[in-house]
């Protein structure tokens, strides 16, 4: 009998933002709740598992039937950077990306400056269903991976936490670590995903590609002549949570800030003098501000700030890249205060 090899661009991811705490809502139900991953996303159980019993003795040596001890999913997921700067602000970020369920549940200040969206990297947070008041709440989410003619995996209460990483000249991707609470694998249940594309109207959001980036330094001496390699590390942590009220004794995952928020470039060296990127970096020097702004259309940008940064590492010799001379460097932000660490700055027309 023939089997036929499944592909996983024949799969799809659907997320969906949960309005109740702890009550699963099947996100597949709803066509246009599929977002565009990369591949597939990749299940792994957390928890005890399987307990083996091994220890225990028998008159017949070898292992004690094994028991199921507390279950939860450890996802993680990669995307296209998506973003339709040119909406005015919704603190639910319905129009601004299909990957909304995703940002809303991090742990980011959401606020409103001009009809701009502006996403600030917070140090706490507070499980919600409503992000007005307070507006760094996080809004789990339920999360369906359809395996065409395959199987169904589910998760609910679901938090995300990004990394941010682009080349040059090539899209911006996003790499998304996931926890969430077990619910057990089922049949497929083959529903065809809607993309925005198909939409009616139709709302296009094509990846961001890293072109047309600009960076600025206020306090520090770096001389940049053109950055090749961008990566966007938030600090966040995902904790999990044992609560043995819950059926698979797990509670909704805890962020932490466990290292200040950090920005990490490789840039081409085209200057021959000696860069005071080393002078800094052995000098401890904290400067006042990393703003890189990408521009992606008329009137529209993405503001990527880093305040108080200071070198986690000696600028590196990153030898040749396609002929030139290229360095590494790395900063992270020192918190001197409550002020904001990183944040992000989504400009519309």
């Amino acid at each position: 009998m023939a089997t036929a090899l499944l592909a996983s661009n024949q799969s799809a991811v659907f997320i969906e933002t949960q309005t109740v705490l702890g009550t699963f809502v099947d996100a597949a139900a709803t066509p246009t709740n599929a977002i565009r991953a990369i591949g597939a996303p990749k299940f792994a159980v957390r928890g005890a598992g399987i307990i083996d019993r091994k220890e225990v003795f028998t008159p017949w040596g070898g292992n004690t039937s094994s028991r199921t001890g507390g279950l939860g999913w450890d996802i993680t997921l990669q995307t296209e950077f998506f973003w339709r700067f040119n909406e005015n602000y919704d603190i639910a970020l319905t129009n601004q990306t299909q990957l909304r369920a995703l940002w809303l549940s991090s742990p980011w200040s959401i606020q409103n400056t001009g009809n701009d969206t502006l996403l600030r990297v917070q140090p706490f947070f507070e499980p919600d269903v409503d992000r007005v008041a307070p507006n760094y709440a996080v809004q789990p989410f339920s999360m369906v991976y359809e395996e065409t003619g395959g199987k169904r995996y589910e998760a609910k209460d679901c938090v995300a936490l990004p990394k941010i990483s682009w080349e040059y000249g090539q899209r911006v991707m996003i790499d998304w670590t996931i926890k969430g609470t077990w619910r057990p694998v089922g049949d497929s249940q083959d529903i065809q995903p809607v993309y925005p594309e198909q939409y009616t109207p139709a709302k296009p959001q094509p990846p961001i590609i890293g072109v047309n980036c600009s960076l600025a330094f206020s306090g520090l001496t770096v001389g940049t002549d053109a950055v090749t390699k961008c990566t966007i590390d938030t600090g966040w942590t995902l904790n999990d949570v044992g609560d043995t009220r819950e059926e698979y004794g797990f509670g909704i995952s805890f962020f932490r800030l466990d290292a200040s928020p950090s920005l990490e470039i490789e840039m081409a060296e085209f200057d021959e003098t000696a860069q005071e990127s080393w002078t800094d970096a052995e000098a401890n020097t904290i400067g006042t501000s990393i703003i890189m702004v990408m521009t992606t259309g008329t009137s529209e940008a993405w503001t990527i700030t880093l305040n108080n940064p200071q070198y986690v590492a000696f600028p590196e010799n990153g030898g040749e890249t396609n002929g030139y001379r290229s360095n590494a460097l790395k900063w992270q932000a020192i918190p001197t205060s409550n002020a904001t660490l990183l944040s992000f700055l989504m400009t519309s027309t």
